[in-house]
């Protein structure tokens, strides 16, 4: 193979082309689309977008993608423009990217790779460090495999950072003994999630869940003032935080911020964030935030809906929130959507717009699901006393003559339980 171009200062901003293929007038502008994001994806990433480029043709090249003749106009585009990376919006095979870097000499990296690149750098607990190097391992394996050929990476920038970086350099053998280690950590932690999780699987848990920069975060800090780590980027958050919010004295819940969804989250990131993902696994409802001021909204939430299939929890209680209601044009935009979508709300989460409504939306599937119920308990009913508590909120208790009383929220499900016993 010949030598990339250069080796990248990490001092300078890494020079970027963008490439797309497509492959009929009807993607077109859905390739368009996907160029922005891979720009704002890049840019997230720290590098400079310096050209984007899409190639039309009927079907993909098996050798190279976009052809040997496209692949040698890269070659010359990027010397034109002093390129380091050519980025594409589609998955390449590992035969792929070896062709076209010996082609162009430059570094060649697809989606998968820069949304990896961006959870790299964005991790910053031991769980999420523990996530991110697992799903980068588990890509570069399967790239291994495929390309029968030493890992390995030259000179710096997207595709070289994250906590797995010292492992770019070994073998199959040390990756799977690595992946084994990494796999039986995040299983202790998971099980410790899990009891954590069973500790508070006495009260109602609500979970946000969307595509990234949505402005979940931003509505976390709204309802809870928890101060999550807010920007105008992609996965500016990537740990999930819970808080405590209370409407009123009868209604309380947990809220828990979880990582953005994107189109194309690579499988191994969606795998190995289960830990932090089973947040929204395991809540009683889902807030599903759309920043409703993006052109093509039906795309994001369309992403959202397959990963929500993915994690098994589609036909789960949802609640969609239309966000950033400030942004939207016009009032008739967000009359639109809430007559497409009738159990929805729109908000600000930014100017606080809205919110009144939707804690009264979560108010009123809190009572759907759950009831504030008063019961009695003999000395003798130890046994289901425990229960009680480990599925319900108590408000008050006291005895007397001997009984306890117990003032309680409780599912529903819960109740019709304790009523048979």
């Amino acid at each position: 193979m010949k030598k990339l171009h250069s080796v990248i200062d990490e001092q300078k901003k890494e020079r970027v082309l963008l490439v797309t293929v497509s492959r009929n007038p009807q993607e077109k502008w859905e390739k368009f689309d996907g160029l922005e994001e891979m720009a704002s994806l890049a840019e997230t990433a720290g590098s400079e977008v310096v050209e984007k480029l899409i190639q039309n043709r009927k079907n993909y090249d098996a050798a190279t993608f976009i052809g040997s003749g496209k692949a040698k106009e890269l070659k010359k585009i990027s010397g034109e423009l002093n390129i380091d990376t050519i980025i594409f919006n589609e998955e390449l095979t590992p035969s792929q990217k070896r062709k076209l870097e010996d082609i162009s000499e430059r570094k060649i990296l697809d989606r998968r790779e820069l949304i990896l690149d961006i959870f790299a750098q964005r991790a910053k607990t031991e769980t999420a460090k523990i996530e991110v190097e697992l799903a980068q391992l588990r890509f570069r394996f399967h790239m291994l495999q495929g390309a029968g050929l030493a890992l390995s990476r030259l000179g710096g920038g997207i595709g070289t950072r994250g906590p797995g970086e010292q492992m770019l350099e070994v073998d199959r053998r040390r990756i799977r003994t690595r992946l084994s280690h990494l796999e039986k950590k995040l299983t202790r932690i998971e099980k410790s999630k899990k009891t954590q999780t069973k500790r508070r699987s006495n009260i109602f848990r609500v979970a946000l869940i969307g595509y990234t920069n949505a402005g979940k975060s931003t509505l976390m800090n709204v309802l809870s003032d928890a101060k999550v780590f807010v920007e105008d980027k992609l996965f500016a958050t990537l740990d999930a935080t819970t808080r405590l919010i209370e409407i009123d004295s009868l209604h309380r819940f947990l809220l828990t911020d979880t990582v953005g969804f994107i189109k194309n989250l690579p499988p191994q990131l969606i795998a190995s964030f289960h830990a932090t993902l089973n947040e929204a696994i395991e809540a009683d409802l889902r807030l599903h935030i759309v920043d409703a001021s993006y052109e093509n909204i039906n795309r994001h939430m369309e992403a959202t809906r397959n990963i929500m299939n993915q994690l098994s929890i589609e036909d789960k209680r949802t609640l969609i929130v239309f966000n950033k209601r400030d942004l939207i044009p016009t009032d008739e935009v967000g009359e639109r959507l809430l007559r497409k979508y009738p159990d929805s709300v729109i908000i600000s989460a930014k100017n606080g717009d809205g919110i009144k409504s939707l804690l009264n939306a979560v108010q009123k599937i809190m009572d759907e699901d759950t009831e504030v119920v008063n019961l009695h308990f003999e000395p003798s009913d130890g046994k289901m006393l425990s229960w009680v508590r480990e599925r319900a909120y108590v408000f008050k208790e006291k005895n007397d003559n001997g009984k306890l009383l117990l003032k309680v929220r409780m599912r529903k499900k819960d109740i019709e339980k304790f009523r048979k016993h």
